[in-house]
Protein backbone atom coordinates (compact mmCIF):
# COMPACT_ATOMS: atom_id res chain seq x y z
CA UNK A 1 0.00 0.00 0.00
CA UNK A 2 1.40 3.85 -0.63
CA UNK A 3 2.18 5.05 2.51
CA UNK A 4 2.17 8.37 0.87
CA UNK A 5 -1.99 8.26 0.88
CA UNK A 6 -2.25 8.00 4.71
CA UNK A 7 -0.85 11.94 4.80
CA UNK A 8 -2.96 14.94 3.48
CA UNK A 9 -2.62 18.46 2.98
CA UNK A 10 -3.53 19.48 5.98
CA UNK A 11 -1.05 17.28 7.83
CA UNK A 12 2.01 18.41 5.30
CA UNK A 13 0.61 22.19 6.36
CA UNK A 14 0.88 21.32 9.69
CA UNK A 15 4.37 19.51 9.57
CA UNK A 16 5.86 22.98 7.61
CA UNK A 17 4.27 25.18 9.96
CA UNK A 18 5.69 23.32 13.22
CA UNK A 19 2.15 22.54 14.60
CA UNK A 20 2.39 18.65 14.29
CA UNK A 21 2.53 16.90 17.18
CA UNK A 22 6.12 15.25 18.08
CA UNK A 23 4.63 11.17 17.54
CA UNK A 24 3.23 11.83 14.33
CA UNK A 25 6.35 14.36 13.07
CA UNK A 26 8.06 11.34 13.95
CA UNK A 27 6.19 9.00 11.76
CA UNK A 28 5.52 11.54 9.09
CA UNK A 29 9.57 12.42 8.00
CA UNK A 30 10.01 8.53 8.62
CA UNK A 31 7.84 7.94 6.11
CA UNK A 32 9.83 11.11 4.20
CA UNK A 33 13.07 8.76 3.88
CA UNK A 34 11.54 5.63 2.58
CA UNK A 35 8.53 7.14 0.22
CA UNK A 36 9.90 8.95 -2.69
CA UNK A 37 6.22 10.06 -3.51
CA UNK A 38 5.90 11.74 -0.31
CA UNK A 39 8.85 13.38 -0.55
CA UNK A 40 8.21 14.49 -4.30
CA UNK A 41 4.44 15.85 -2.90
CA UNK A 42 6.24 18.14 -0.15
CA UNK A 43 8.52 19.48 -2.44
CA UNK A 44 5.87 20.20 -4.67
CA UNK A 45 4.08 21.82 -2.12
CA UNK A 46 6.67 24.07 -1.17
CA UNK A 47 7.63 25.02 -4.61
CA UNK A 48 4.09 26.09 -5.07
CA UNK A 49 4.18 27.91 -2.32
CA UNK A 50 7.11 29.64 -3.07
CA UNK A 51 6.07 29.98 -6.61
CA UNK A 52 2.34 31.82 -6.00
CA UNK A 53 4.54 34.18 -3.50
CA UNK A 54 6.34 34.95 -6.53
CA UNK A 55 2.57 35.84 -8.31
CA UNK A 56 1.78 38.33 -5.39
CA UNK A 57 5.19 39.82 -5.35
CA UNK A 58 4.23 40.51 -9.06
CA UNK A 59 0.17 40.79 -8.53
CA UNK A 60 0.59 43.42 -11.82
CA UNK A 61 0.77 40.29 -14.02
CA UNK A 62 -2.00 38.32 -12.65
CA UNK A 63 -4.18 38.79 -15.33
CA UNK A 64 -1.64 37.55 -18.26
CA UNK A 65 -1.61 34.81 -15.65
CA UNK A 66 -5.09 33.79 -15.40
CA UNK A 67 -5.44 33.91 -19.01
CA UNK A 68 -2.64 31.50 -19.45
CA UNK A 69 -4.40 29.45 -16.78
CA UNK A 70 -7.56 29.22 -18.66
CA UNK A 71 -5.98 28.25 -21.75
CA UNK A 72 -3.80 25.62 -19.96
CA UNK A 73 -6.99 24.20 -18.50
CA UNK A 74 -8.86 23.89 -21.80
CA UNK A 75 -5.49 22.37 -22.92
CA UNK A 76 -4.02 19.69 -19.85
CA UNK A 77 -7.94 19.05 -18.51
CA UNK A 78 -10.39 19.07 -21.48
CA UNK A 79 -12.27 21.70 -19.64
CA UNK A 80 -13.43 18.86 -17.11
CA UNK A 81 -11.40 20.59 -14.18
CA UNK A 82 -13.21 24.22 -13.65
CA UNK A 83 -10.78 26.86 -14.23
CA UNK A 84 -8.25 27.68 -10.96
CA UNK A 85 -9.20 30.68 -9.47
CA UNK A 86 -6.07 33.59 -7.93
CA UNK A 87 -8.51 34.71 -4.86
CA UNK A 88 -6.95 31.79 -2.80
CA UNK A 89 -2.94 30.80 -2.66
CA UNK A 90 -4.62 27.51 -0.91
CA UNK A 91 -7.04 26.45 -3.13
CA UNK A 92 -4.85 27.22 -5.71
CA UNK A 93 -1.94 24.63 -4.90
CA UNK A 94 -4.07 22.50 -3.53
CA UNK A 95 -6.26 22.39 -6.18
CA UNK A 96 -3.01 22.02 -8.62
CA UNK A 97 -1.80 18.75 -6.31
CA UNK A 98 -4.92 17.22 -7.06
CA UNK A 99 -4.38 17.68 -10.51
CA UNK A 100 -3.19 14.81 -13.22
CA UNK A 101 -1.24 17.31 -14.90
CA UNK A 102 0.20 19.33 -11.92
CA UNK A 103 3.74 19.10 -13.31
CA UNK A 104 2.88 19.76 -16.64
CA UNK A 105 0.84 23.06 -15.29
CA UNK A 106 3.94 24.13 -13.00
CA UNK A 107 6.58 23.94 -16.02
CA UNK A 108 4.35 25.74 -18.21
CA UNK A 109 2.93 28.23 -15.40
CA UNK A 110 6.67 29.06 -14.27
CA UNK A 111 7.99 28.98 -18.19
CA UNK A 112 5.19 31.86 -19.28
CA UNK A 113 5.20 33.83 -16.71
CA UNK A 114 8.59 33.76 -14.37
CA UNK A 115 10.87 33.57 -16.86
CA UNK A 116 11.51 37.36 -16.61
CA UNK A 117 11.88 37.04 -13.05
CA UNK A 118 14.70 34.58 -13.11
CA UNK A 119 17.60 36.68 -11.47
CA UNK A 120 19.08 36.43 -8.66
CA UNK A 121 16.50 38.40 -6.16
CA UNK A 122 13.97 36.47 -7.25
CA UNK A 123 15.83 32.84 -6.69
CA UNK A 124 16.80 34.36 -3.18
CA UNK A 125 12.96 35.19 -2.69
CA UNK A 126 12.28 31.66 -3.62
CA UNK A 127 15.58 30.07 -1.58
CA UNK A 128 14.38 31.68 2.03
CA UNK A 129 10.33 30.30 1.11
CA UNK A 130 11.40 26.63 0.28
CA UNK A 131 14.12 26.29 2.92
CA UNK A 132 14.11 29.02 5.78
CA UNK A 133 10.67 28.82 6.58
CA UNK A 134 10.78 25.86 8.43
CA UNK A 135 13.70 24.58 10.91
CA UNK A 136 14.70 21.08 11.89
CA UNK A 137 15.05 19.81 15.05
CA UNK A 138 18.42 17.99 16.00
CA UNK A 139 17.79 14.47 16.32
CA UNK A 140 18.89 13.71 19.80
CA UNK A 141 15.56 15.77 20.80
CA UNK A 142 17.02 17.60 23.50
CA UNK A 143 14.12 19.85 25.09
CA UNK A 144 17.55 22.42 25.70
CA UNK A 145 16.96 26.42 25.32
CA UNK A 146 17.94 25.57 21.62
CA UNK A 147 15.39 23.49 20.64
CA UNK A 148 13.04 25.67 21.99
CA UNK A 149 14.07 28.17 19.69
CA UNK A 150 13.60 25.86 16.59
CA UNK A 151 10.06 24.92 17.82
CA UNK A 152 9.21 28.93 18.36
CA UNK A 153 10.39 29.71 15.08
CA UNK A 154 8.49 26.74 13.08
CA UNK A 155 5.29 28.19 14.89
CA UNK A 156 6.32 31.52 13.47
CA UNK A 157 6.44 32.77 17.42
CA UNK A 158 9.61 34.84 15.75
CA UNK A 159 10.06 37.35 18.81
CA UNK A 160 10.49 34.07 21.30
CA UNK A 161 12.55 32.51 19.24
CA UNK A 162 15.47 34.96 18.87
CA UNK A 163 15.15 35.80 22.39
CA UNK A 164 16.49 32.09 22.58
CA UNK A 165 18.97 31.76 19.84
CA UNK A 166 20.77 35.18 21.30
CA UNK A 167 20.19 33.80 25.19
CA UNK A 168 22.14 30.43 23.98
CA UNK A 169 25.09 32.50 21.87
CA UNK A 170 25.27 35.16 25.12
CA UNK A 171 26.15 32.01 26.96
CA UNK A 172 27.82 30.17 24.17
CA UNK A 173 29.56 31.84 21.55
CA UNK A 174 30.99 28.93 20.29
CA UNK A 175 27.42 27.92 19.26
CA UNK A 176 27.30 28.54 15.31
CA UNK A 177 23.71 27.31 15.30
CA UNK A 178 22.87 29.66 17.61
CA UNK A 179 23.98 33.13 15.87
CA UNK A 180 22.71 31.11 12.49
CA UNK A 181 19.10 30.91 13.62
CA UNK A 182 18.84 34.50 14.89
CA UNK A 183 20.35 35.86 11.83
CA UNK A 184 17.22 33.64 9.77
CA UNK A 185 14.92 35.04 12.10
CA UNK A 186 16.33 38.25 11.36
CA UNK A 187 16.22 37.95 7.92
CA UNK A 188 12.30 35.93 7.52
CA UNK A 189 11.41 39.07 9.42
CA UNK A 190 12.67 41.52 7.31
CA UNK A 191 15.59 42.84 9.98
CA UNK A 192 17.94 42.90 7.45
CA UNK A 193 20.73 44.93 9.54
CA UNK A 194 20.24 42.94 12.40
CA UNK A 195 20.52 39.55 10.20
CA UNK A 196 23.40 40.70 8.46
CA UNK A 197 25.23 41.37 11.63
CA UNK A 198 24.65 37.72 12.17
CA UNK A 199 25.88 36.41 9.20
CA UNK A 200 28.71 38.58 9.26
CA UNK A 201 29.64 36.83 12.78
CA UNK A 202 29.42 33.61 11.45
CA UNK A 203 30.93 33.68 8.25
CA UNK A 204 34.38 34.99 10.71
CA UNK A 205 33.96 32.17 12.42
CA UNK A 206 36.38 30.18 9.97
CA UNK A 207 37.50 27.50 12.36
CA UNK A 208 34.26 25.71 10.79
CA UNK A 209 33.95 22.88 8.72
CA UNK A 210 30.91 23.88 7.57
CA UNK A 211 29.94 27.54 7.07
CA UNK A 212 26.63 28.97 5.60
CA UNK A 213 27.44 32.63 6.68
CA UNK A 214 28.59 34.20 3.32
CA UNK A 215 25.80 32.47 1.49
CA UNK A 216 23.21 33.64 4.07
CA UNK A 217 24.54 37.43 4.20
CA UNK A 218 24.46 37.03 0.32
CA UNK A 219 20.49 35.97 0.52
CA UNK A 220 19.95 38.96 2.87
CA UNK A 221 21.51 41.47 0.38
CA UNK A 222 19.48 40.48 -1.98
CA UNK A 223 16.27 40.47 -0.35
CA UNK A 224 16.73 44.23 1.02
CA UNK A 225 17.46 44.92 -2.50
CA UNK A 226 18.67 48.99 -1.68
CA UNK A 227 21.33 50.73 -4.33
CA UNK A 228 24.15 48.45 -4.46
CA UNK A 229 22.76 45.29 -2.47
CA UNK A 230 22.81 43.25 -5.90
CA UNK A 231 26.27 44.32 -6.73
CA UNK A 232 27.82 43.37 -3.24
CA UNK A 233 25.84 39.86 -2.89
CA UNK A 234 26.50 38.90 -6.83
CA UNK A 235 30.32 39.72 -5.31
CA UNK A 236 29.75 37.32 -2.12
CA UNK A 237 28.00 34.56 -4.24
CA UNK A 238 31.27 34.69 -6.50
CA UNK A 239 33.12 34.09 -3.35
CA UNK A 240 30.94 31.36 -2.39
CA UNK A 241 31.78 29.62 -5.39
CA UNK A 242 35.68 30.15 -5.54
CA UNK A 243 35.53 29.02 -2.06
CA UNK A 244 33.60 26.47 -2.85
CA UNK A 245 31.69 26.90 0.79
CA UNK A 246 28.21 26.05 2.13
CA UNK A 247 25.61 27.52 -0.79
CA UNK A 248 28.14 27.15 -3.62
CA UNK A 249 25.83 24.96 -5.86
CA UNK A 250 22.69 27.27 -5.55
CA UNK A 251 25.49 30.35 -5.94
CA UNK A 252 26.88 28.80 -9.08
CA UNK A 253 23.38 28.42 -10.50
CA UNK A 254 22.10 32.03 -9.32
CA UNK A 255 25.31 33.50 -11.18
CA UNK A 256 24.32 31.95 -14.28
CA UNK A 257 20.98 33.60 -14.73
Amino acid sequence: MDESKHFNMEQIESYLSGDMPSEEKLRFEANLESDTKLSELLHIYRTIDAEMHNTEKYSSREADLRNTLQQLNAVYFKSEVPVIQMSSRKQWYRAVMSAAAVFVLMLAGYSLFFKSSSNTSALADRYVKENLLHLSLTMDGAKDSLQQGIAAYNKKAYAQAIQLFEAVYKAHPDNSDAIKYAGITYLVTKAYTKALACFDELAAKKELFSNPGMFLKAVTLLQRDLQGDKEQAEQLLQQVVNEKSDGSKEAARWLKK
